[in-house]
């Protein structure tokens, strides 16, 4: 049985394709009349059949990276950190960099310092990019290859972490503190990248992904947009990657004459992107009111109001729409504000052939709910975030929480909501963001009842969130994301029907078959990717 997404025929027994697009969605008997000597047929026997799934924010290259390095995602207890950085470090050969990711002191008794790390290594330098990769937490061995002494000033738009004596901690928070660790950081060679992402490519089709928007920043754009093309040249891109712009790069993709769009169905160039502010977990996103606890932090201003007006300027002559990053709810706020004068004022959204997007809505003044519908912004939002920071979000932000991730609200005010994961933040896999969205709880039933219930939504509408949001996104809903005659046959067969079993076992439904273009690019039971 297949759930189209298409409204003018939710459901059908069989779908027929040819050359790559659907041709025929209905009856099985109607349909078999269709095929011929040549056709292959697949029997599904009774599974789910979705439109291939797309996620809407993937750091695609750093995810690739990420897999390589040690990962302390998930682990609660300090001391669980001490034991892995302990076994990797004894991995490693002598002097090499120990690089890591995915920590959260969110949950740890004793906050992150270097003096934490030297105990378990000092004669080698070691880097742990914080889960939102807004942080950054060091050892004094890497303070000393880089230069960092309690003289050194903090970059503009970030914070170096200091005791009471101005000391450096070993934290270095948002992308220009960060910059002075990471330049020292020996880099993964071309070749080897391009090995990466060709696995990531497969692991996506294996979660049941035939879609990806790319999320680049300045760090990893150039990079990340050869290796694809690469891909693309060599027939191993199956995923159709929208792949966006660094705000950085806007004057260069002018100089040329790009605009969104540029590219063919399996790659193109997508929105600029741009950041607001920083995280929650790192307390940098930026707030309208300090944190919970803490009256003199109220986040950080990663770009002010006046440079996104500049850069939304740019992007906007130059053929793109803005992507913002806005997690606090003054970073949205001062979005909505700027993305709103700008649509006004110039019309933009009905010449431009993609909706202007804000990358993660975590926290929204219920001022400012309606807003996004008002000016026909897509609510870019990460249901897979929320198992993890529920917590968090109640310790840091109190009562304002009760309109954090606010996916029934947003969606019922008439925002379009679009599904993504934000790997390597969280995992890749979609049924997961579908299981948060559907009940706000973690795999463990927890918070009883759900975190805020009232903003839950059906299965229909979260599946909808990694298919037809995404398309629309894009500017190819005519194209993507149902299962309608003449569109691409892109599809996933999930080992369980997600509308008949309890919510909460969907962590545990596999993926069955995927299929990109017409052909089988996953099928676990011969245990190969195509």
């Amino acid at each position: 049985m297949s759930t189209t997404v298409d409204p003018t025929q939710p459901w059908a027994e069989a779908v027929a394709g040819r050359d790559g697009r659907v041709v025929a969605v209905g009856r099985a008997a109607d349909l078999e009349a269709l095929a011929g000597p040549a056709t292959r047929r697949i029997d599904c026997g009774g599974r789910l059949v979705l439109p291939g799934l797309t996620d809407a924010h993937v750091h695609t290259l750093a995810y690739a990276i990420r897999r390589r390095q040690v990962s302390l995602f998930g682990l609660t207890d300090l001391e669980a950190v001490r034991e892995r950085l302990a076994a990797a470090v004894a991995a490693a050969a002598p002097g090499e960099w120990v690089v890591g990711w995915g920590w959260d002191s969110n949950r740890w008794d004793e906050q992150p310092t270097a003096a934490l790390l030297d105990v378990i290594v000092s004669d080698r330098p070691v880097a742990l990019a914080r889960m939102d990769m807004h942080t950054w937490w060091v050892n004094s061995r890497a303070l000393e290859i880089a230069g960092v002494t309690a003289e050194t000033p903090d970059p503009p738009d970030s914070a170096i972490g200091r005791d009471d004596a101005g000391r450096p901690t070993g934290l270095f928070s948002e992308w220009n503190a960060i910059a002075l660790i990471e330049r020292h950081v020996p880099q993964p060679d071309a070749a080897t990248l391009a090995g990466w992402l060709a696995e990531t490519v497969a692991e996506a089709n294996r979660l049941g992904l035939t879609g990806l928007h790319d999320q680049r920043v300045e760090r990893e754009g150039a990079e990340s947009l050869r290796l694809f093309q690469a891909l693309r040249r060599d027939g191993r891109l199956t995923l159709r990657v929208h792949a966006n712009v660094a705000a950085d790069f806007v004057a260069e993709a002018a100089a040329l004459g790009l605009q969104c769009g540029f590219g063919d169905d399996n790659l193109w160039l997508g929105h600029v992107k741009a950041f607001a502010d920083g995280a929650m977990g790192s307390r940098t996103a930026a707030m309208l009111a300090p944190y919970e606890g803490e009256p003199g932090n109220s986040g950080i201003v990663v770009t002010s109001t006046d440079k996104l007006w500049q850069t939304l300027v740019a992007a906007g002559q130059a053929g793109f729409p803005m992507s913002v990053h806005a997690i606090g709810d003054r970073a949205v706020r001062e979005v909505l504000d700027v993305m709103g004068e700008w649509a006004t004022a110039r019309g933009v959204t009905a010449v431009l052939p993609m909706p202007p997007r804000i990358e993660h809505v975590q926290l929204c003044h219920p001022d400012d709910l309606g807003r996004l519908a008002e000016h026909g912004i897509v609510a870019s939002v990460q249901p897979v975030h929320l198992p993890s920071d529920w917590r968090t979000a109640d310790r840091v932000w109190g009562e304002r929480a009760r309109t954090a991730y606010a996916f029934r609200t947003l969606l019922d005010r008439g925002t379009a909501l679009a599904f993504g994961s934000d790997a390597p933040v969280a995992p890749l896999n979609p049924l997961l963001g579908i299981h948060a969205a559907v009940t706000r709880q973690d795999e463990t039933g927890q918070p009883a009842g759900g975190w805020y219930p009232a903003e839950r939504l059906t299965v229909a509408e979260a599946i909808a969130g990694y298919t037809l949001g995404p398309a629309r996104l894009s500017g190819k809903a005519d194209r993507l994301g149902s299962i309608t005659p003449g569109k691409y046959a892109d599809f996933v067969v999930l080992s369980e029907n997600l509308f008949e079993i309890d919510p909460a076992a969907i962590p545990g439904v596999s993926v069955w078959l995927t299929v990109f273009d017409g052909r089988v690019v996953y099928d676990p039971s011969v245990h190969r990717t195509f």
